[in-house]
């Protein structure tokens, strides 16, 4: 196993983690606004998740790579992790929203570029080999994305705190 795939794989183990920290952090640093585009960004963001989550299932919200096979429909077909596509969307409408010094904004940006750049190697490499398969839309593999769900109403919530809404 390589270096690279052990250091994807323990970021995707550890990325919610990670992600919990940087936000305690921009909450201190924060100088929160309302931004139009912030909050078309984290729709945006979740939207992407929601039509990903339902062709791939919840295997993607284990903390270890898990895949019986490629999944090519859906988002898929366009992207080959639109999951992390809409998470991209997801910290880009936060940042917009908490309005850190451009300097942090910038460090997380560069940060999710690293991280995720990490874990999608490994991720690739994790996959080679297994098979492609159809695959279609189901309601019922929405049911990881409560926790994406939770989190953003979570980020909204202390949102409301820190504007006094």
């Amino acid at each position: 196993m390589s270096t690279l795939f052990k250091t994807g794989s323990h970021l995707f183990r550890y990325r919610a983690a990670l992600a919990a920290i940087a936000f305690v952090i921009l909450v201190i640093a924060a100088d929160p606004r309302h931004s139009l585009a912030g909050h078309a960004a984290v729709l945006l963001g979740l939207g992407i998740r929601i039509w990903a989550a339902g062709y791939i299932g919840s295997g993607a919200r284990r903390r270890k790579f898990h895949a019986e096979y490629i999944v090519r429909d859906g988002p898929y077909r366009v992207l080959k992790h639109p999951l992390y596509f809409g998470n991209l969307f997801l910290v880009s409408g936060i940042l917009l929203l908490y309005k850190p010094p451009r300097w942090l904004g910038l460090l997380y940006l560069a940060l999710f570029v690293v991280i995720y750049g990490s874990i999608i190697v490994s991720e690739i490499d994790y996959l080679k080999g297994k098979p492609a398969r159809e695959t279609c839309y189901k309601l019922c593999n929405l049911r990881g994305e409560s926790s994406t769900w939770l989190t953003v109403g979570f980020v909204y919530l202390v949102l409301f705190v820190l504007l006094k809404i």
